[in-house]
This record gives C-alpha cells, structure tokens and sequence, in this order.
C-alpha cells in the first residue's frame, strides 16, 4: 500500500492513499498504479473516451458514503499546465451518478457546491438528495474533484504549529502573528512543488472540466456551483462559452478578488445587525447608561472596542479583546439583556457574568456552504492567491483594516485574510466576459459569507440574471422549495429568474 510521501520533499505531487476500508481494498490499492483511485475488483465499463468508470464503493480507497450503489469513478488525465499540453501529466478524480432515464440530447450537469480545499467528488450524490434531484431523472449528475484535492493529484503539507502571543498582546501583534504563521506555510509548501502549485487556479479547474467534457462525449455542459465553484463556474463559461448549455451559480464569488476588498465587503452584513442593538441599547440609557442617542451608543461601543483591541484583558481564561466586543454586538435578540450587562462590566473595569469570548483563529469563509474533510490548505491558498491581485503584504492588508475600523469604529475592520501572504507565485486570470449562453446568479441578501454585493458584481462583469433570494444561509438554494423549482425550471427549459424567492415568498 502506498504511503504518504513527506510533504518537504520537493517532488512532483502525488495522492497520498486514504485507508482502505477493507482487506481487499487494501491489496487492490497495492496493485495499482501510482493513482488516487483503487481500481474495481471486477472491472468496469467505459461510457466515453478514456474513462473506466468504476462504482467509487469499490474503487476509491475509503470512499466517504455509506451504502452508495449509484456513484461510479474514474480518472481523467489532464496536461499539469495547459500552455505545455505535451508535457507532464496529472490526474482528476471523477464521478457520476447517471439518469435513471437518460436522453442522448440532455447536456449532463456538473457541479460543483464548495471550496477550495475541499473534496467535491462526491457532489452527483448529494444533489440527488437535494431540491435539483429531479433533474436527474434524464440528466446524468457529473462531479470532480479539482487539481490541488481530494482523490485528485494533490500535495499533502500541514501548517507548523507555532507560539501564541500572550492573551493580552495587542490585536496588530495578533493579526501580525496569524500573517507570519500563513507566510511560513505558503514559502514551504509551494516549494514542494511550484510548477504544479502554480497550475492550481479557477481557469485550469475550468479547463479540466472541459477535458471531462470532451471525455463524457457530449457537445456541452450544464453546470451547478456555489460558493467557490461559482468562481470555476464563470472561468469555464468565460474561456468555453459555446460549450456551455446552461450555468445557476448560488452565492457567487465576485469576478476579481482583492482580500482587503473582499474583508470590507464581507463587513457589511454586520451593520443593520448592530445597529438594532445600538438601537434597542439607546431606549434603555437608565439600564445601561450606554447613551441616550444611537450616535453616543454607536461611538462608545467602538471605543470599548479600541480599547480592547490595544489592551486586551482576560478573565476565568477568555480572552477579552476587540473581537469579544463584536462577539457581544452580533449575540441575537433574546440574548442583547445579557450582552448589554457584559459589555457594561467590561467597561466599567469588571468581568462579564457570561464571557461567550471570541475565538481568535482565523476561519477560512468558504466551502461552508457543503463542509466536507479532510481540507488541503495548500489547494485553498494556490486557488485563490494565484492569480489574486495585491493582498500578499502584512502593511496592505492591516492598513486597510485601519482604515475600514476607523471609517466605522464598532462594525469596521472585523475581517482579516491573511491567507495570500507573501504568496510567491502568480497566474494570469481569465478575463470575465459576457457570453452568449444562459446565465442564473442568484445571491442570498442576508449572508455574509458570500455576500450579495459579489453575485451583483458577476452579474455586471459576466452578464447573466440575478434572483434575490431572501435569507442569511449559504449555497442554501436547493433546500429553499421556491427557488429551486426555479433552477430545475431553468435547466429544463431555459426559462430565467428575475425578482425574489425564499422568505415565505410564494
């Protein structure tokens, strides 16, 4: 059984094997060659040129769904680096799940729910089991998993645990820390690898999904993403429009990403949900001597927070910094009683009686809307740094924090990515452009992960129709009745959606 290769040695990437499940499995994976997949005990068939499609039960060494007799596997070879197509290779990792009554003239659907970093091979299975299963009756379910991940060739490399400054260290030392622990990992781990880190980008995702194409035999493609594979989504329909049938992308990346840009406009949400508290707060100036006017309430909780943010304090073990201040802000409305006598304490000098104290480690915004594990960092960082522009410097990044918390001391500068930093590879992105085949966006008004300025921005850089849909979930789509009849509406008869769905919309 082939081992995990260290992630130091500068080698060309490799998948490491997942435990095999089953004695057999784990001579099968002992016998194949060096690929992510175990091949079938009993062999398959091949449905297209070059794919060997093989139930993933039984070919994927620990595949990750119980009782599934649907998804079948293969692996598709692709160019590592497009500009070079007879040089060296590497290998995707593929599914299916096919129509129950499949029509020859059905374009198959792709999709992909999340990322980067994460697993999407198995994505034909779950949308069986979501609101778009129906299209599945004659339209084969297709999914991948992209270069940098899964069973796909990948390079395995783990951030090196390091020293937490001390709990009262200033929130500039904290954030500084996080940026120096990610700038570490990037130099190391793109040195495995870099000519195959540097090819790990939307547009050779894309790419890929057009060398699957061209292997499932079909003229086009349908395609369903969300969250991060919305970005996958407009690079394929920018460089392959005329391959395109028809593409619903749901809480959509915005065209061009920049971090700094993208903290501030993922800060916004948090505005009118702090404002009803300062609000509410101003009403009971007797109660908690906040202020009786919401621009008293709304400056003296940012200067708490300032506060906190220059000289964090600690009690019972929680750390009380700037972030807590926000923790408190954001508690929802039958807890803003208990909030409001916790940041009242804290002001005055003591302790809050319930600490709820922010954690302090980054968390990564994407892929939530389809959590899956394990999580390749690498994948994630290469996917969105490599052709990022700027955000790659600890004073860009941290001046525009400044700048967004100064503009807005309580909601202002709350967001922090440092995970482009001192990226050392570039790529060039695809330019968006405005094709000629169906384009559905449709953004959740409510949601911070994604938020809804960014699907208004694909719209007006790729074209397309936009649905609002009303609520705070994440790629939440196809669990929303209304809506998504509207996408299986859509790619049966091409028929868009403008207006609104969702939020007892009938």
């Amino acid at each position: 059984m082939t081992r995990h290769r260290s992630a130091e040695q500068p080698r060309r990437a490799v998948i490491p094997r997942r435990p095999a499940l089953a004695v057999s499995a784990v001579v099968l994976a002992g016998l194949q060659a060096s690929t992510g997949l175990a091949a079938a005990q009993n062999g398959g068939q091949t449905a297209g040129p070059g794919l060997d499609w093989q139930l993933c039960s039984t070919a994927a060494a620990g595949w990750p769904l119980a009782n599934d007799t649907r998804s079948e596997c293969a692996e598709l070879t692709v160019p590592m680096d497009y500009a070079k197509p007879g040089g060296r290779k590497i290998t995707i990792a593929v599914s299916r799940v096919r129509a129950a009554e499949p029509r020859t003239s059905a374009a198959p659907v792709v999709s992909i729910l999340g990322g980067p970093g994460f697993y999407n091979i198995t994505n034909p299975a779950t949308m069986t089991r979501r609101g778009l299963a129906t299209l599945n009756t004659d339209r084969d379910f297709i999914g991948l998993d992209l270069r940098g991940s899964g069973y796909s060739d990948h390079i395995a490399c783990t951030e090196k645990p390091t020293a937490e400054p001390a709990p009262t260290a200033p929130e500039k030392s904290i954030k500084k820390a996080d940026f120096d622990q990610q700038a570490e990992f990037n130099k190391r781990c793109t040195a495995v690898d870099p000519e195959f880190v540097r090819q790990i980008t939307p547009e050779n995702a894309a790419r890929d999904i057009d060398r699957l194409r061209a292997a499932l035999g079909t003229e086009k493609i349908s395609f369903y993403g969300s969250s991060f594979g919305t970005a996958v989504g407009l690079a394929y329909r920018s460089l392959f429009d005329r391959r395109t049938e028809r593409m619903w992308l749901d809480s959509v990346m915005p065209p061009k990403r920049h971090w700094p840009t993208m903290d501030g406009e993922s800060e916004v949400i948090a505005k009118p949900v702090a404002a009803a508290f300062v609000t509410w707060l101003a009403r009971r100036d007797g109660d908690y001597r906040w202020g009786a006017d919401e621009p008293t309430v709304h400056r003296r909780l940012g200067a708490l927070r300032g506060e906190l943010e220059r000289k964090p304090r600690t009690t019972g073990g929680a750390r009380l910094a700037g972030d807590w201040v926000i923790d408190q802000v954001m508690r929802p409305q039958e807890e803003w009683d208990a909030a409001a006598k916790n940041l009242a304490a804290v002001r005055d000098g003591g302790h809050p009686a319930t600490s709820r104290a922010a954690t302090t480690a980054a968390v990564r915004p994407f892929g939530l809307g389809n959590p899956r594990s394990p999580f390749n960092n690498l994948q994630y960082n290469a996917m969105l740094c490599n052709t990022a522009s700027a955000s790659r410097s600890f004073g860009e990044l941290w001046g525009a924090r400044e700048a967004r918390r100064k503009a807005d001391p309580l909601t202002g500068g709350t967001h922090f990515s440092p995970w482009c930093a001192k990226w050392p590879l570039t790529a060039p992105p695809a330019e968006p452009a405005h094709g000629t085949s169906a384009l559905q966006l449709s953004g959740h008004l409510y949601e911070g992960v994604t938020p809804y300025a960014w699907a208004e921005q694909a719209r007006d850089a790729h074209g397309g129709t936009l649905l609002t849909v009303l609520d705070d979930g994440h790629a939440s789509l196809p669990d929303t009745p209304d809506c998504a009849e509207k996408a299986v509406t859509f790619f049966r008869t091409g028929r868009k959606a403008e207006g609104t769905c969702g939020g007892g919309n009938p």
